[in-house]
């Protein structure tokens, strides 16, 4: 958004010195010519190229902000890049959710432990998401997260196998922005 503003206002400024530069050519035009300015225009020669100056000024600055911002979206690209290979390729079953306890996100370990039906669950709140395999509780446990505002946490023995979840919301205190589940299996003893 701000991103736009900022072309927008460039933009501007580009037209306006255009139509500066385009009146000044035409005094100057005048002048090569031998036809006198007339008295409006007399003394707005050197004003107008002030004006130009000025602009000409405003519209480096623009570009500069521009460029800095620019950098800045794509150090920020390059960081999501590296967070999402990172969530991806952790062995962890990671689950987010948002505020509402709907599925938002999930990495590849989730759907190796809970099935291909948790691609279906996507946008659908967890409590459609099939935890018999692991938790049968955490989908209630979620829920209970966002709304005590306070992690959750829970370990059970399923086929010999201890599973581990922790429910941990985000975002401030007063109101997170959802939650994210993480689902660890390890031996039974």
């Amino acid at each position: 958004m701000a991103e736009d503003q900022e072309q927008t206002a460039i933009r501007t400024l580009l037209q306006e010195n255009q139509r500066l530069k385009k009146r000044l050519f035409e005094m100057e035009e005048r002048i090569r010519k031998g036809t006198p300015p007339s008295e409006s225009q007399s003394g707005s020669g050197s004003s107008v190229l002030k004006l130009i100056e000025h602009k000409d000024f405003q519209l480096e600055q623009a570009r500069a902000r521009l460029e800095e911002k620019k950098e800045q979206f794509e150090e920020a690209t390059r960081d999501l890049r590296l967070y999402r290979e990172i969530f991806e390729n952790d062995p962890t079953a990671m689950i987010g959710v948002n505020r509402e306890g709907m599925v938002i996100l999930h990495n590849r370990a989730a759907s190796q432990l809970l099935g291909d039906k948790l691609k279906e669950s996507l946008q659908k709140s967890i409590e459609s998401v099939d935890f018999r395999s692991v938790d049968p509780e955490t989908g209630k446990r979620v829920q209970q997260a966002l709304s005590s505002r306070k992690p959750a946490d829970s370990s059970v023995v399923v086929r010999d196998r201890r599973i581990l979840t922790s429910v941990h919301p985000i975002g401030p205190d007063s109101e997170p922005r959802g939650a994210l589940i993480r689902i660890q299996v390890g031996s039974g003893k």
